[in-house]
């Protein structure tokens, strides 16, 4: 027993002091920003970055720092991963916007299932870990409904017991899907932003026949691979292959 209250209690305090380094890199990193030293700001984010750490605030705040420093097929990069992680992210969807008008290519967006649409309204609402703390919350709602049905005598408080546990039962499969649903969206993530300028091939070959050219800066969608190429599709349907080089992923 000894042991495990030795263990539970430097895993607690190496947490601690893991928490207190990122808190002053992050510290540090935002001082250099605030004197325009963008690119110390960002080398300290980024060892942020490779311990492990890795938040919507971070990712929106390396974002910046690479616009700042012309780096716009980066700081694009960076606001899809803090929206990634946060859809409701007002700030990095606004920025993204900005950098977005800085692409030398433009590509028209085709119109999606009404469905499919307010489904990803309905998720971009929170995020992954608010949607898992607020199925939390409607459990125990659910619970707490339960228990005053079963051991309050009161009629009045039976049939809000019963009514609190119903509505909460429905919110609870209800959060629960969007906390699935916004986790795959994370985890299955396909998306990548490309960062050299590169003809599209009509196969998975060098030698290929040429179907078009995609700039720096762009968002595809990567749905296969083959021979250290990716089958990539744009937001127009247009597809095709280029070097796997030449992108980076989201999930990376």
């Amino acid at each position: 027993m000894k042991k495990i209250f030795a263990y539970i209690t430097l895993s607690l305090l190496s947490l601690k002091m893991f928490s207190a380094d990122v808190d002053a890199l992050a510290d540090s990193a935002q001082n250099y920003f605030m004197q325009t030293r963008y690119a110390e700001a960002v080398v300290l984010y980024d060892s942020i970055c490779r311990m492990g750490y890795s938040s919507s605030d971070l990712y929106y705040n390396m974002g910046n720092c690479y616009y700042r420093l012309n780096e716009i097929p980066y700081s694009i990069y960076y606001y899809e991963k803090s929206l990634m992680l946060n859809p409701s992210n007002s700030d990095a969807e606004f920025n993204l916007n900005i950098a977005n008008r800085s692409l030398k290519q433009v590509v028209e967006v085709l119109p999606r299932p009404f469905y499919e649409r307010w489904g990803t309204v309905v998720l971009d609402i929170m995020g992954t870990d608010a949607w898992t703390v607020f199925n939390i919350i409607m459990l125990v709602l659910v619970l707490v409904g339960i228990a005053l049905y079963l051991f309050m005598g009161s009629i009045a408080m039976r049939k809000l017991g019963f009514s609190v546990a119903v509505i909460a039962f429905v919110l609870f499969i209800l959060t629960a899907i969007c906390a699935y649903k916004s986790s795959v969206r994370i985890t299955e993530n396909n998306y990548a932003v490309v960062f050299e300028q590169s003809m599209v091939k009509s196969s998975p070959n060098a030698d290929a026949v040429n179907s078009f050219e995609i700039f720096e800066g762009l968002k595809v969608n990567v749905v296969d691979s083959a021979n250290g190429m990716y089958n990539i599709r744009l937001a127009d349907g247009k597809e095709g292959w280029i070097d796997a080089n030449d992108v980076k992923l989201l999930a990376e």
